[in-house]
């Protein structure tokens, strides 16, 4: 079962995506993680182990992951706006397509609140407790606001000049800006993001060229190219998979 919420305080609804939690008793195999270009913690809360440890950060990734379904018993997460998780965790750049232990970069005690969180049976009483952990931690969220401002132009079209002069930045710093808050440039990110976006339309009745064109890739070949790229699979593997949560794909669909 999954359940997912958005931050509901203004402050962490600066920085976050999103909360949620899974649990499903019955939990084995592998799957593939698609890329997202976001930064997310995952606390298990069964005692199996996420890799090398309990708590993880996730890093923006640009290329799939295999990872064990063993853990999905029980995890509470949160995934981060794009920018936002440097404002809680400190630069981004370093963890680009890593997963490393929380404990190295939290600012606080993660045993101590990955057992809170695991005594708590309700799923929405856990998200509860992990927004008001994270809200306590947050620092500075200018460059987080910097970061949301330039994307919320560049979707619109403008030229990278353009956004550039509004930020009031060179186009070298606004990209060290987006390497040290987001771990990708801007154009990087975008892709990522384009991608996820033909992934949601990716049904099996769905037309290719259909999804090219909604998704704005300049044609159908791009749109295979770059989904080859950072998928390792065909849209029409994806296109059939079978996708329980939004950017996994279970062993079996491989």
């Amino acid at each position: 079962m999954l359940t997912v919420r958005e931050a509901r305080t203004d402050k962490t609804r600066l920085i976050i995506d999103r909360l949620w939690c899974v649990t499903d008793p019955t939990a084995d195999g592998e799957e593939t993680i698609l890329p997202s270009g976001r930064v997310q913690i995952i606390f298990s809360l069964s005692g199996l182990p996420l890799g090398d440890a309990l708590s993880i950060v996730q890093g923006p990734s640009t290329q799939p992951r295999r990872v064990s379904r063993k853990s999905q018993t029980a995890l509470c997460g949160v995934s981060f706006k794009p920018g936002g998780a440097a404002a809680l965790l400190g630069p981004i750049a370093g963890l680009t397509d890593r997963v490393v232990d929380l404990a190295r970069v939290w600012r606080g005690d993660v045993t101590q609140l990955r057992e809170r969180l695991e005594a708590l049976d309700i799923p929405e009483a856990r998200l509860d407790l992990l927004e008001a952990e994270i809200e306590r931690r947050i620092g500075d969220t200018t460059e987080a606001a910097m970061v949301t401002r330039g994307l919320e132009l560049l979707r619109e079209g403008l030229a990278i000049k353009d956004v550039c002069a509004e930020s009031g930045l060179s186009p070298h710093l606004f990209r060290k800006l987006f390497l040290r808050n987001v771990g990708l440039t801007p154009k990087h990110y975008l892709r990522i993001e384009r991608f996820r976006a033909a992934l949601d339309l990716l049904s099996p009745g769905a037309s290719l060229s259909d999804v090219a064109f909604q998704a704005q890739f300049a044609d159908q070949p791009h749109m295979t190219r770059e989904i080859e790229q950072f998928a390792s699979m065909t849209p029409g593997r994806l296109k059939t998979s079978q996708r329980p949560y939004a950017g996994h794909v279970r062993d079996n669909d491989r």
